[in-house]
């Protein structure tokens, strides 16, 4: 248990050096970052028995990848910045990440045969997961404004 939560503090610190301090996204992409790797380490070490896991993990790691670039992006702009300009460059990023994703579902559905249902359920997965630490975070967070702990 030691170790998870000094493994948990090492990964907060590395997201609160890249940006990502506000104190209820990092647990968010945090959570979504130990989520993806347990699944594609352990899918890439059962790849052979059954690539499902991996490919799940794929699906949790896209999601990552859009929660992490959103978070970054949102957090680095100070909130009297909005303009035309800076829906130029959110939908210029957006447009690129979109892209990517696309080239990747491209490689793993087209060219590694991929499950789909893997891809769609850790997309899900993912979503869910951004969810309840979302709602559990912030009900935390509220908790302690009010006095309990």
């Amino acid at each position: 248990m030691r170790a998870l939560k000094s493994m948990m503090h090492g990964l907060d610190a590395w997201l609160w050096r890249r940006g990502i301090g506000h104190p209820v996204i990092r647990p968010l992409v945090r959570n979504e970052i130990l989520l993806t790797g347990f699944f594609l380490l352990g899918g890439g070490l059962v790849f052979t028995l059954t690539p499902w896991f991996f490919w799940f993990g794929v699906g949790l790691g896209i999601m990552t990848l859009t929660f992490w670039g959103l978070a970054r992006f949102f957090l680095r702009t100070g909130l009297g910045e909005y303009s035309a300009a800076f829906l130029r460059v959110v939908l210029f990023h957006w447009g690129g990440r979109l892209l990517f994703v696309a080239a990747l579902l491209y490689v793993a559905l087209i060219v590694c045969k991929a499950p789909a249902s893997a891809i769609l359920g850790g997309l899900t997965a993912s979503a869910a997961t951004a969810l309840l630490t979302f709602a559990l975070v912030s009900r935390n967070a509220q908790a302690t404004r009010n006095g309990r702990t």
